[in-house]
């Protein structure tokens, strides 16, 4: 797996970036903190092929933040094809996921995505035979995560190593074997428990022959005891209609008798409402002296209420002239209050007249002044501007300096780590040294003689120059004679002044406002003696017409005594007319009430001897269904007996295939059990301590001897490796599958996690490299690029050198090498470099 190109959209901190990979060997990634390096070379791809595998970073807070899409398309060569993951995140609606992998046919791309996200990732794992902590952990030594292999347990380093040599086919390959013994193991167990069954059957045949000619003798009985049921059946239900004939002629009489006495209570009715109207009638006609009084005195009264009634709307007048008056004295009143508040102050304003206008001549005064302060702070601020640039140079210049400097001591630090190598080799004369090693110090040795004459001229003269600037326009600034505190003192003091000033200004528009006020208050107190004259008069008027109207309550409520008797007034004619048609209907309705009574009496009387005659009918009834439950429990029985009868006539069918069957599955079943035999010596070679723990046996002294390699450059041969895959089990017999790393120097050996820090990383970056280069050699698998973040921080000068002559050492064997740094001297090691540069339109990559 080679990367090819990688563009970047709105991904974290990069608004876009194309970055072609293809001419690509070993690159430096530069730019400053927060520019995208990780983001780009470790986070990006894993994004693209595996989706939300960053531990603590949501595909949500990979967006760049103020947008709302983002996507990450990843380019890379594998086994000869080129292909391409399109993975996207949208924050828009509830956020939104896609993925699509397309592989490049001749000029073309064409898709490989399955319906599904997950199934696509499924399609990529199985592609590149990796999962992300595989693929990350051999291709990719992460920011602070150098020994992201070597921390993990001894068993999870054995899983990881598995799937770097492609062993996890075998998985497959057993879990495939395990599919078909179980297939084959539940076939054998079904044809044992089918030949259980069958010959458990085949043992009841003889029982069931007899059983049948037994029900066969029981059927033919059944069929008379229905016969002579059936007839008994017949002869209840005659006996049940005559009588049920006779009840029905006796519920029709008795609704006859019910129809009567509905058509008599209508007259009932009517009878008892003639009777109180007759009462009521008589009523009115005993009071008709009193009736006639009452009404003359209602229509009395009911004059005199008009006429007290006319003058009603003059009171309402009256009242609301009054209410009106007392609220335009109340609202001059209030008018009057504030206008005597502001006359006071205008008179006390006037008072301090003189004292105004001298603050307003010290107000003109103290403007002048500010101006020419004013005019010598422009002088200060211009050349203020002068010193800031030429100050901004200086430290420009100085910075400059400084890089310089940093970088020819990093150089000479290297290249005294080096020489101090002729030191060590016990050569006689260390100029004629020839090995290879040797020769490399020697040429460090004249470059650094150069690199201390390149320190030693750093050319100074610009910041003297720059300094004496600084110095001038500072005494320039000084002579100005310009004084800040005064200049804020006065602008204090001239707010203070204003509002004074202004008063000052207008005092001739106060004298002429006192004068106006005055005569509005003198009007104002005029309407009031006016108002509260007609008040009085008006309240005057109001009591005379109350004292005439006090009766109209009194007649009201005689009025409304005396209505009845004038309503009853109009019903004396009519009650002489109820009177007598009331007394000639009660007559008729007697002489009907007595005809209908006649005919129920004849009715009532035919239905008491039909009611006689059907007193059987309840026990006819009541035997009808006893006779029918023991027809129809007859019935059942026969139609059991038939069920059990072809029941069993089945049965014995079956029992007849039964044992044809059995011949058949004791055939086939001795095959099977051979079949099943060999997959279970499949499944034991397919497993962990089969052919798999050979291949890794084989696989880690190839490990070892390119981990010991690097790891002998880095340590100057001191350390050595050695991974332990079998471990004695400290419970029991045995051993187990483990992957210990053992690290030795020439006096013995002990466990990696016992060295310190600094060895340790050297020792992680030793495996790491190992791993990727095995990797890189495994058909399968194939990653062939290693890209290291951040990983030579913690190391001193002189390991730093090991360390990146390490990396070059192993660059060969990879298609690509990327570092991610921020360390000046590593980055010039590398002739190849990506550069993440900051602008305002954000991120901007560039591959040199």
């Amino acid at each position: 797996m080679n990367p090819l190109t990688l563009e970047l959209i709105n991904f974290r901190a990069i608004p876009y970036a194309n970055i072609d990979l293809n001419d690509v060997t070993m690159a430096a990634i530069c730019g400053r903190n927060g520019a995208g390096k990780s983001s780009g070379f470790t986070m990006a791809p894993r994004f693209a092929l595996f989706g939300d595998v960053i531990e603590g970073v949501s595909m949500d807070d990979l967006v760049r933040r103020g947008t709302q899409e983002m996507a990450v398309t990843f380019t890379f060569e594998h086994q000869g094809s080129n292909y391409r993951a399109i993975r996207t995140r949208s924050l828009k609606g509830n956020g939104k996921s896609t993925l699509e992998f397309q592989q490049q046919i001749g000029t073309r791309w064409e898709s490989k995505s399955a319906e599904k996200i997950k199934d696509t990732e499924a399609v990529i794992r199985n592609l590149l035979n990796l999962d992300d902590e595989t693929f990350t952990a051999s291709s990719m030594i992460m920011q602070g995560k150098a020994n992201e292999f070597t921390s993990k347990s001894a068993g999870k380093r054995k899983e990881i190593l598995q799937q770097i040599l492609g062993l996890n086919i075998y998985d497959r390959l057993q879990e495939a074997a395990r599919q078909k013994a179980a297939g084959l193991h539940l076939d054998i167990e079904e044809a044992k428990d089918k030949l259980a069954g069958l010959d458990e059957r085949l043992k009841l045949k003889a029982s069931k022959a007899e059983l049948l000619e037994s029900l066969n003798q029981e059927t033919g009985a059944m069929k008379a005891f229905i016969l002579s049921k059936e007839n008994d059946l017949r002869q209840q239900e005659e006996k049940i209609r005559e009588l049920q004939n006779k009840a029905e002629k006796a519920a029709e009489l008795n609704k006859q008798i019910n129809l009567i006495s509905k058509e008599i209570a209508p007259f009932d009715i009517e009878k008892e409402g003639l009777v109180a109207k007759l009462g009521r009638a008589e009523k009115i006609l005993s009071k008709e002296s009193e009736i006639l009084a009452n009404t003359d005195e209602f229509y009395q009264v009911k004059e005199q209420i008009t006429a007290l009634e006319a003058r009603w709307p003059e009171q309402e007048r009256l009242s609301t002239e009054l209410g009106h008056t007392g609220v335009s004295i109340t609202n001059i009143k209030n008018e009057i209050v504030p206008l005597d508040h502001r006359i006071r102050n205008v008179q006390q304003l006037l008072q301090s007249r003189e004292l105004f206008l001298a603050k307003a001549a010290e107000y003109t005064a103290a403007t002048l002044q500010q101006k020419e302060l004013e005019q010598l702070a422009e002088r200060w601020d211009s050349i203020e501007k002068e010193i800031l640039d030429v100050r901004a140079n200086y430290n420009a210049e100085q910075t400059r300096i400084n890089t310089t400097k940093s970088l020819l001591e990093s150089e000479i630090r290297m290249l005294e780590s080096k020489t101090s190598m002729l030191i060590d080799s016990n050569c006689i004369d260390d100029t004629k040294a020839a090995c290879l090693f040797l020769s490399d110090a020697q040429d460090a040795k004249q470059v650094l003689i150069r690199k201390h004459e390149a320190l030693n001229n750093i050319d100074l003269s610009k910041l003297t120059t720059l300094n004496k600037q600084i110095t001038s326009l500072t005494e320039k600034q000084q002579e100005i004679g310009y004084d800040f505190a005064a200049h804020r003192a006065l602008k204090v003091r001239i707010e203070e002044l204003r509002p004074m000033a202004e008063e000052a200004n207008q005092m001739q528009a106060k004298e002429e406002l006192l004068v106006s006020l005055l005569e509005q208050s003198s009007r104002l107190n005029s309407q009031i003696e006016e108002l509260t004259l007609k008040q009085i008069n008006t309240q005057s008027e109001l009591d005379t017409l109350r004292e005439a109207l006090a009766p109209l309550p009194a007649l009201r409520r005689r009025l409304d005594i005396l209505q009845p008797w004038a309503n009853l007034k109009d019903q004396i004619g009519a009650a002489r007319e109820a009177k007598q048609s009331s007394a000639d209907r009660i007559s008729a309705i007697d002489l009907e009430l007595e005809r209908k009574e006649e005919s129920k009496e004849a009715i009532e009387e035919e239905r008491a001897l039909l009611l006689m005659e059907t007193q059987g009918f309840d026990n006819a009834l009541s035997e009808l269904p006893i006779i029918q439950r023991e027809l129809q429990q007859l019935r059942d029985r026969q139609h059991v007996l038939a069920e059990q009868i072809g029941g069993l006539k089945t049965e014995l069918a079956a029992l007849e295939k039964d044992e044809q069957d059995r011949l058949q599955l004791a055939d086939e079943l001795e095959p099977k059990a051979k079949k099943w035999s060999r997959f279970q010596t499949l499944i034991r070679a397919f497993g962990r301590d089969g052919i798999p723990a050979l291949i890794i046996e084989n696989a880690v002294p190839q490990l070892e001897h390119i981990a010991n390699e690097i790891l002998g450059k880095m340590s100057k041969g001191k350390h050595y490796i050695r991974f332990e895959t079998q471990r004695e089990l400290k419970s029991r017999d045995g051993v187990q599958e483990t992957l210990d790393i053992m690290i030795g120097d020439w006096t013995s050996e002990r466990p990696y996690e016992t060295f310190s820090g600094g060895e340790q990383l050297r020792i992680d970056y030793a495996i790491r490299f190992a791993l990727a280069e095995l990797l890189a050699q495994r058909a399968g698998s194939k990653v062939e690029w290693l890209t290291i973040d951040e990983g030579l921080g913690s190391q001193d000068a002189e390991h730093r050198g090991l360390v990146l002559e390490s990396i070059k050492a192993v660059a060969d064997r990879f298609k690509k090498v990327l570092v991610i740094t921020h360390i000046e001297e590593a980055q010039a090691v590398f002739e190849q470099q990506i550069f993440f540069e900051n602008t305002d339109a954000g991120i901007n990559v560039k591959v040199a």
